[in-house]
């Protein structure tokens, strides 16, 4: 006959069952009580807003089982402190958040307090995208584009955004430092091809290199774009050279009246409210500097119509733009595939921190219809482009702008665009 158990042992038993039970119920007890309190996860979207509603169907093909799965994880329990537990161990121990050779948008630590995103980094690592003659034929292309806007009276500028990991290599993590160069990337060929084919270019890689001694920030240390600061001084530095082109009247270079130091915000903050970390060096937020602009002479205010195409960077491009008050509408034309605008687009800049507002028109596929819309009435056009995406040629711009206002059989090559090597 078989012992019975002894009482450390059953004590251990009735332990190990409680603890497993309230492991169980925990769940629905912080459902019920908010203790502990429900921790978000920045960066993170929930899937499913509302309590899934059941339907015969949807039980029957498994698709109610599924949403309600989603939803539990997202609403109920503690998941949100056992991710920042997961992520403060792999940080304290290993000196990272996430293994950030994996995804596209995973984030890298350099040195405190600067984050990167995998995305940049791997600009600067891989090989060039665009083999040399074909970034010839896209410089060729594009001063055919500039020559066709000029006809209809309107000014053209490419405005090369920066890559933050070309830029600050001193804040890089060691494992990248001398191995981040212009030579792993599309933008040196790019900005070479476009001045041999005379092309206007604002080269802000080249620019924000410069002024980084004293001004530090012009990409935030927690962003990935360039701050309210960093696209105020590039608008600054185009001016210029929309004058030389003489097809606008003369527009005036605003002066910087003053730089207000204060707390972050949008996209100067964007990287990290994605660590969901309990504590680190990275945590504290890094005060960003907003330009007051001088007012534009009264002649000027609202002399330009804009349209920017480009990626991400454009919404800074556009509230440059709106800082100055020279711009009666800006027109942005996001990847070619949404609309955005600010109309009218002008604002106290004394007062206003965040972006410009900025309102949606709907997706805006690159069509031909589309164009002329887009292009109607605007006496000025800006490619905003960053140096990762250099290989998807203008998004096919150049193709769209020959159809309307040059010769469609003449159109150019539709090259097949680059793509990051790394899943997400």
């Amino acid at each position: 006959m078989p012992q019975p158990p002894s009482i450390p042992r059953r004590f251990l038993q009735a332990l190990l069952v409680a603890v497993f039970a309230a492991f169980l119920l925990l769940p629905a007890f912080q459902k019920a009580t908010g203790i502990p309190p429900r921790k978000r996860l920045g960066g993170i979207t929930n899937k499913i807003r509302e309590f899934p509603q059941w339907a015969p169907k949807s039980w029957l093909d498994g698709s109610y089982a599924r949403t309600m799965d989603t939803w539990i994880a997202e609403q109920i329990g503690i998941r949100g402190w056992l991710v920042n537990l997961n992520r403060q161990i792999r940080y304290s121990c290993f000196g990272q958040v996430e293994g950030a050779p994996l995804r596209k948008r995973a984030l890298v630590l350099g040195k405190p307090p600067v984050l990167y995103e995998n995305l940049l980094m791997t600009d600067a690592l891989r090989p060039p995208q665009i083999p040399a003659e074909q970034m010839d034929n896209y410089a060729f292309n594009l001063a055919r584009m500039q020559r066709l806007l000029r006809e209809q009276g309107k000014a053209f500028l490419v405005v090369v955004a920066p890559n933050k990991a070309l830029i600050y290599t001193n804040s890089l993590p060691a494992w990248a430092e001398g191995r981040v160069s212009d030579a792993h990337s599309d933008y040196r060929p790019f900005v070479d091809a476009l001045r041999r084919h005379n092309v206007p270019c604002l080269d802000s890689m080249e620019l924000f290199r410069e002024l980084a001694p004293e001004y530090p920030g012009l990409v935030p240390a927690h962003g990935i774009h360039w701050g309210h600061h960093g696209a105020w001084v590039v608008w600054q530095r185009a001016i210029p050279l929309l004058n030389q082109q003489g097809v606008l009247p003369e527009i005036p270079v605003l002066e910087t009246v003053e730089l207000i130091e204060d707390k972050p915000a949008g996209m100067s903050d964007e990287l990290r409210g994605q660590l969901n970390l309990f504590a680190s060096p990275y945590s504290a937020p890094v005060p960003c500097l907003y330009p007051v602009a001088a007012p534009p002479p009264a002649e000027t205010e609202g002399m330009l119509d804009v349209l920017v195409v480009g990626d991400s960077f454009g919404f800074g491009m556009v509230d440059a733009l709106a800082r100055s008050r020279l711009c009666r509408n800006v027109y942005y034309w996001f990847y070619m595939q949404s609309g955005k605008a600010a109309h009218p687009a002008a604002y106290d800049s004394r007062e206003k921190r965040g972006l410009s507002s900025i309102v949606s028109i709907g997706a805006m596929p690159s069509t031909d219809e589309n164009g002329r819309r887009m292009l109607e009435g605007k006496n000025l056009v800006l490619l905003v482009v960053t140096t990762f995406n250099i290989d998807k040629f203008s998004w096919g711009f150049d193709r769209l702008v020959n159809r309307l206002y040059g010769n469609p059989d003449d159109n150019p090559p539709l090259y097949q665009p680059g793509e990051v090597n790394l899943g997400d």
